[in-house]
């Protein structure tokens, strides 16, 4: 009898197969729905900046501020922070295994994450209240000059305690440059940054235009008087507005 049941139910796995097998197929990619905010990543070749004289070593997540902004009614200074904080999660994520692509639960995971946290008024780049002048400092033109050492300068003199220094590179994310600063000794200055994971083809506006940029002064305080430090007066980087 045990017998007799066992072949039953092996026949009529048999049969089922097929259909189970075909219903599973037809079963379309679940995705995690956030496509629609994400922007064509940039190929290789445009994956670095002219003027800075640099290139990415990995790419970055560019998101669709107009079309954000519209579904979940932020500004500009709050989309710039879900991007970088986003790409920030993403960046943590492919130190920590081997996977190179995401899977949807965990994209959506990471997106949920970081607009909570903007939207709870967590700030990557949040000043002292005091501060009223800001040093914006490009660092890629001092490397691709091989002039760190005026950075180093500028701290050995003083000049970072009067203005607040914010290192801005268009290349390196925000991990890249925290590894770079512990590698020139630089990591207990009290840097702020402004990375690769903060640029955008939207203006403050929401408006999109050609390249890649970022409207800083959007992000500080009305009252705060920023300064562009280069090592070449006369060179700016396209991708800051001032």
């Amino acid at each position: 009898m045990k017998s007799l049941s066992f072949f039953l139910l092996l026949i009529l796995t048999s049969c089922s197969g097929p259909e189970l097998r075909k219903d599973v197929e037809q079963v379309p990619y679940q995705t995690s729905g956030l496509e629609q905010y994400f922007l064509p990543e940039l190929p290789a070749w445009a994956n670095g900046s002219a003027s800075g004289q640099c290139f990415k070593k990995h790419s970055f997540q560019y998101l669709d501020l107009g079309k954000l902004g519209k579904t979940y009614d932020l500004k500009y200074p709050e989309l710039i922070e879900l991007q970088a904080q986003y790409n920030d999660r993403l960046e943590s994520y492919f130190r920590s295994t081997t996977m190179r692509f995401v899977k949807p639960v965990e994209e959506a995971a990471f997106f949920s994450n970081s607009l909570e946290s903007v939207r709870g008024g967590v700030r990557t780049l949040k000043l002292p209240a005091s501060a009223n002048k800001v040093d914006v400092i490009w660092l890629d033109r001092y490397m691709a000059l091989n002039q760190v050492n005026e950075i180093k300068k500028m701290n050995e003199l003083g000049r970072f305690d009067q203005r607040v220094p914010i290192l801005f590179s268009t290349c390196l994310s925000r991990q890249d440059l925290n590894q770079w600063l512990i590698e020139n000794g630089l990591e207990d200055v009290g840097f702020y940054s402004v990375t690769a994971e903060w640029l955008s083809p939207f203006a403050a506006d929401l408006e999109l235009k050609s390249g890649l940029q970022i409207e800083i002064k959007k992000l500080l305080a009305p009252m705060v008087n920023v300064r562009f430090v280069s090592p070449s007066e006369i060179l700016l980087p396209t991708e800051i507005v001032l």
